[in-house]
């Protein structure tokens, strides 16, 4: 009797184990959708996300709903499931806007942008959090009346390097502005690179010998009105080369990153060629910053590209939004892209108002996950917005 029992048991558990090969299996092989907005009645943006090592996201802007000033820096860390699991506000009673966010070697977090609460005009700040969003340490930064910093990245060191502009916006002067920080926060070395005109650095990678990339775009140059800009500094903030862009008209780089092949791929907007106003510009580089091929999307109306990402197939993803297509004004808008530039998909999404698109990323189940701000749903008059999508695109 007691061998009959023992059988059925081991049967029973053999069963037991096969559904849960199974179930496992299925989990694993599916990707997580979902659509997401943050925020209360007043503007709440979000400007940048992140996977985090636990699977789950943080995203960085700012809130006008909560906090103790007219905008707050805003950070919320999300579960894998777009759900809230700590949110953090800093500021005080002006504007106070993060630009760019990352996760530390420590798995803490550092987040840049711009405060007017901490003393006169803008300057930029950088705050160090711990993995609960609590802050370690800060520091401002002013080299003139307007400072704001767009990008930070943890260098190889173990400290910091944030870029974005100086200078004086009521006169349409400023420059690009680098800036080397240590650990705590100090800087180390910061560089100013411009002209006559508006120069500004929008985004910024460390290379593996050292080295810095910068993205941005500048005026000072004698090629159109505005020309996208591509510079790479040694690791003492030295120009090694700088290379310029665009036609007669006003072309811009906002988002820059490495390639496989050791070159580079930037996507920002275009005024020069394309269909329209202003139309959605990519192009890929070499390894010297010498142009390999460009494009341009877009219809009769304005469409922008806010955030670009090399796929795992070699292709891109660009994320912005589009006046020429869609549901509203501004919708979301993502382009999928092989690795020669052509298109292979695009998905709008929003309402009748205004939706944007500010960053994207690729999930680790290789879907997408793209953050920005909403004013077609949601609680207030702009609500920060994530979405995340399976790997072709789609929301449902």
């Amino acid at each position: 009797m007691r061998k009959v029992i023992n059988f059925q048991l081991i049967i029973i558990f053999v069963v037991l184990v096969f559904i849960s090969f199974y179930c496992i299996g299925y989990t694993a092989g599916e990707i997580l959708t979902w659509n997401k907005t943050f925020g209360g009645i007043e503007a709440d943006m979000a400007n940048s996300i992140i996977q985090t090592e636990d699977g789950g996201y943080a995203l960085a802007g700012y809130t006008w709903s909560k906090g103790a000033g007219r905008q707050d820096f805003w950070v919320i860390k999300l579960y894998e499931d777009g759900s809230i699991e700590w949110d953090r506000t800093f500021g005080g009673s002006e504007a106070d806007v993060i630009y760019s966010i990352i996760q530390t070697k420590d798995k803490g977090y550092a987040v840049a942008g711009k405060t007017k609460s901490i003393a006169s005009g803008e300057k930029a700040w950088v705050i160090k959090l711990n993995t609960r969003g609590n802050k370690e340490w800060d520091n401002t930064f002013a080299k003139r009346t307007d400072d704001e910093i767009f990008s930070i990245i943890q260098t190889q060191d173990g400290g910091y390097t944030a870029c974005g502009y100086t200078g004086d916006k009521e006169w349409g002067e400023v420059d690009s502005w680098i800036i080397k920080l240590d650990e705590t926060l100090n800087i180390e070395w910061d560089k100013i690179f411009g002209g006559i005109g508006w120069d500004e650095a929008n985004s910024i990678l460390q290379a593996e010998d050292g080295s810095f990339i910068i993205f941005g775009f500048v005026q000072s140059k004698d090629k159109g009105r505005e020309d996208g800009w591509v510079t790479k500094l040694d690791e003492n903030g030295e120009m090694v080369w700088d290379k310029a862009f665009g036609g007669s008209q006003n072309d811009e780089i906002f988002s820059g990153i490495k390639t496989t092949d050791g070159g580079y791929a930037v996507c920002g907007f275009t005024e020069s060629k394309g269909a329209g106003r202003e139309d959605a510009w990519v192009a890929k580089l070499d390894e010297n910053g010498e142009m390999v091929w460009d494009k341009a999307f877009g219809g009769i109306e304005g469409e922008v590209a806010n955030s670009i990402i090399q796929t795992r197939d070699e292709g891109y993803v660009l994320a912005g939004y589009t006046e020429s297509k869609g549901a509203g004004r501004y919708d979301a808008w993502v382009i999928k892209l092989d690795e020669n530039g052509e298109m292979a998909w695009d998905k709008t999404f929003g309402g009748s108002d205004e939706d944007v698109a500010r960053r994207i990323i690729q999930a680790e189940d290789g879907g997408y996950v793209l953050a920005g701000y909403t004013e077609s749903k949601g609680a207030g008059r702009y609500d920060a917005w994530v979405i995340k999508l399976d790997e072709k695109g789609n929301l449902e």
